[in-house]
């Protein structure tokens, strides 16, 4: 299996994600990411916080470094 980082950013702000997540395939990385995507949502909604997560993304990279794909909130 192999580990990739979901990093998130507004361009602005950049969260680095430093100890990844060991998944089996690309499918599983792109349910990952938004999953992720959908619990950020739904947890500042729980909190009351309401974050505005427009203009975030998450950006998925493997453990080499590349950039997989980004997923927009």
């Amino acid at each position: 299996m192999r580990r990739y980082f979901f990093n998130l950013t507004n361009g602005i702000r950049t969260v680095v994600d430093a100890d990844g997540v060991q998944l089996e395939d690309e499918e599983a990385v792109r349910l990952e990411a938004l999953e992720m995507v959908a619990d950020l949502r739904e947890e500042s909604h729980i909190t009351g916080t309401d974050t505005d997560w427009s203009g975030w993304r998450v950006i998925v990279r493997d453990e080499n470094g590349c950039e997989c794909f980004e997923v927009k909130f």
